[in-house]
């Protein structure tokens, strides 16, 4: 399962109720530009039947994203995801990839909105399998739908906090499975 997320990752999630922190977030009027970059803890795990083999570690993540918001409710965005090494017993892997979404926003207040986000990653990895005679390595890429959804707290106009949950499942010999829970500060322009 997914690691619990730093007490400061908790206080800034929290700090969006802080009711003197107010920003209007669907005040524009024509499309803006936004870039963020974010930090999570994902969980991967993977079942290979073949092999008799299976696989389930916790790491951390590293993301950055840009994209354009087009009015208070559609939003396309671009990402780049670096996963760290996951390790078991005898395995190893490491993925990195870059995404393409669809956000889909729904205005609570004036400060927060909830959304939904889905699209494509496209993805690289390097798995290690240690063997008593010595180790196999390989790579492989490939590209899957992936689907999230968050909330967002807009600290001002052009500064917001997000916390968000991510699925992939990744399409491949041994179809492994990432869960990832991250909180991302954006400014937007």
């Amino acid at each position: 399962m997914i690691k619990t997320l730093s007490l400061s990752a908790l206080a800034l999630a929290t700090m969006g109720f802080n009711s003197a922190a107010h920003a209007d977030i669907a005040d524009f009027d024509s499309p803006r530009i936004y870039t963020g970059i974010g930090y999570g803890q994902y969980s991967f795990e993977f079942e290979d039947s073949d092999n008799d083999t299976d696989f389930d570690d916790d790491a951390q993540m590293l993301k950055g994203y840009i994209g354009t918001q087009f009015n208070e409710y559609l939003s396309l965005e671009l990402a780049y995801q670096n996963f760290d090494e996951v390790s078991d017993i005898d395995s190893k892997a490491e993925i990195d990839g870059v995404s393409l979404a669809a956000r889909l926003g729904l205005p609570i207040s004036e400060s927060f909105s909830v959304y939904a986000k889905g699209g494509w990653f496209e993805w690289d990895a390097d798995y290690e399998q240690e063997l008593p005679v010595g180790s196999i390595s390989t790579s492989q890429d490939g590209g899957d739908v992936f689907y999230g959804a968050g909330i967002e707290y807009a600290l001002t106009t052009n500064v917001q906090f997000r916390l968000e949950y991510e699925r992939y499942k990744l399409d491949d010999d041994i179809d492994p499975d990432m869960d990832v829970a991250s909180v991302s500060v954006q400014y937007m322009f």
